[in-house]
């Protein structure tokens, strides 16, 4: 494979140069002048289009299932945005800059529709999953009908290094202006990716907090705006993540929220905020910075002035440390959605890359489960979603938080047939078909489900038309209630029919 250093030396031009500077140590105590102007700057936008056989990582004609996105009437483009970051710390507990000034090259993969009269205006901005060393469209393979079907717009971001290591494997011509390269480089910075670790040597995964404001930053700006959105005016811009994005996620919140807010006279860059399986953790603001990656935060999330959503699944509870997924107070403008019986992924999902794109990448390919739940996850994080945007538009309420139910030992409580009682109980659980597991084993995502057999589903229901129409008479209950959208009802619908299929109603 071949190593940073070489992808970096050869072909990088102006971004190559701008790569090797020094930056600027930052003067003891916050330079929040320095924030301030990272924080309202525009990156430089250049649109990197298809040509011959070079084309983005994670395009949607070469997902495992190709998604044709112009019969859907949607374009996809991809962009490099330029710019300078700042690194910040909380060494002593506060937030304050650590090296100012860092220049960075960054790419974004933007799915709109091609009509702006078709567009919702709805912007989602998703942070790139780095869990495998690639950059991971978790939100996009949640979302991406619901993405479709109402003219959202979706904007995936590479949020670490070890993904733009990818990148330079993947199409070492097309991306070799990508850089996070924050020292000079010298042999010290050779790297060959291993799956026991993702630390790129001489860059800096804590220009991620500067790269998403700035992201938000263009996709707002008139000029910037219409070159990335294709002319589609926002009126919503959400930053949403899953998983390790999760993570990212609650870390910006939790302290950058507010800072941006206020270098931009009162203005949000983010509308809101989606947290998708990441439960209450964060990461390390910079690297080499004392708290690592997975810690709980704060037990009281901070106060901020527009609607944030978690949707947690089953399986985060053995992922994830018990304090990160146990009930807490909450600001009013945050919800926690606990969905029993849900998997942490969906590893079968047809929309991630082809194992080919993988090897090109240099990444291990993809590995599909014999094993996995058929109780999804996408239904609540599309209502989730929905909410979100409800709320900016009308101020209408968010959905009530729903936790799971614990013990005095704060262990689930599980119900008769295994399920975990309390937090979002959709009809298919509430009136079980099957035991529903988040997880076949420890540390197993993607869940598992035991049906009853056919000879229970007899004695409580005549055949499938009657489970059926109690189900959808329990789930409109939740969809009335802001839980459930009319395609997340028709999921489930689905799901009933494979299950019982499994068991053998006729």
């Amino acid at each position: 494979m071949r190593t940073s250093v070489r992808r970096a030396l050869v072909g990088f031009g102006m971004a190559g140069l701008l790569a090797t500077m020094t930056p600027t140590a930052a003067a003891a105590g916050p330079a929040w002048g320095d924030a301030a102007d990272t924080m309202t700057a525009v990156p430089a936008v250049t649109h990197v289009p298809r040509e011959g056989g070079s084309y983005p990582f994670n395009a949607a004609d070469h997902h495992r299932v190709p998604v044709d996105l112009a019969a859907h009437g949607f374009v996809e483009e991809e962009f490099f945005l330029t710019g300078h970051a700042n690194v910040y710390t909380r060494a002593d507990g506060t937030l304050a800059v650590h090296r100012t000034a860092v220049p960075y090259t960054n790419r974004i993969l933007v799915r709109h529709p091609a009509r702006a009269q078709k567009a919702s205006g709805t912007v989602l901005v998703d942070i790139y999953n780095a869990s495998n060393g690639y950059d991971i469209e978790d939100m996009w393979r949640r979302l991406w009908t619901d993405v479709l079907e109402q003219g959202h717009t979706y904007i995936g971001v590479t949020s670490k290094p070890v993904n733009v290591d990818a990148l330079h494997t993947f199409d070492p011509q097309r991306y070799a202006p990508v850089s996070w390269y924050d020292e000079p480089l010298t042999a010290a910075c050779a790297y060959t990716f291993t799956a026991a670790g993702d630390d790129v040597p001489c860059t800096e995964t804590g220009l991620v907090w500067d790269i998403l404001t700035q992201v938000g930053n263009a996709v707002r700006d008139p000029q910037a705006g219409r070159q990335i959105l294709g002319g589609i005016k926002p009126t919503g811009v959400f930053l949403i993540g899953q998983s390790q994005s999760g993570l990212y996620l609650n870390t910006y919140v939790n302290h950058f929220h507010n800072p941006v807010t206020a270098a931009h006279a009162g203005q949000h860059v983010f509308d809101g905020y989606l947290t998708a399986a990441g439960n209450w953790n964060e990461r390390a603001i910079r690297d080499g910075e004392p708290t690592g990656q997975g810690a709980p935060a704060a037990s009281v999330p901070v106060d901020i002035d527009v609607p944030w959503i978690f949707v947690d699944s089953e399986s985060d509870t053995a992922l994830f440390q018990r304090e990160a997924t146990m009930p807490r107070p909450l600001d009013d403008q945050t919800r926690v959605w606990q969905v029993s019986g849900t998997g942490h992924t969906y590893s079968m999902s047809p929309v991630v890359p082809d194992n080919a794109e993988l090897r090109k990448a240099g990444r291990p390919e993809r590995v599909f489960p014999t094993v996995y739940t058929p109780y999804p996850m996408e239904p609540a994080m599309i209502a989730a979603t929905q909410a979100l945007i409800d709320n900016h538009r009308s101020g209408k309420e968010l959905p009530a938080s729903k936790w799971f139910q614990r013990d005095a030992a704060g262990a689930l409580v599980r119900d008769d047939h295994g399920n975990v009682l309390g937090g979002l109980r959709y009809g298919l659980m509430e009136l079980p078909l099957a035991q529903f597991l988040g997880f076949a084993r420890p540390f197993d995502m993607n869940g598992v489900a035991h049906p009853i057999s056919k000879a229970e589903f007899e004695r409580n229901w005549r055949n499938r038309s009657q489970y059926l129409a109690q189900m959808r008479a329990h789930d409109n209950k939740l969809r009335q209630a802001g839980y459930l959208t009319k395609s997340g009802h028709a999921t489930f619908a689905e799901r009933a029919e494979v299950v019982m299929d499994r068991i053998g109603v006729r």
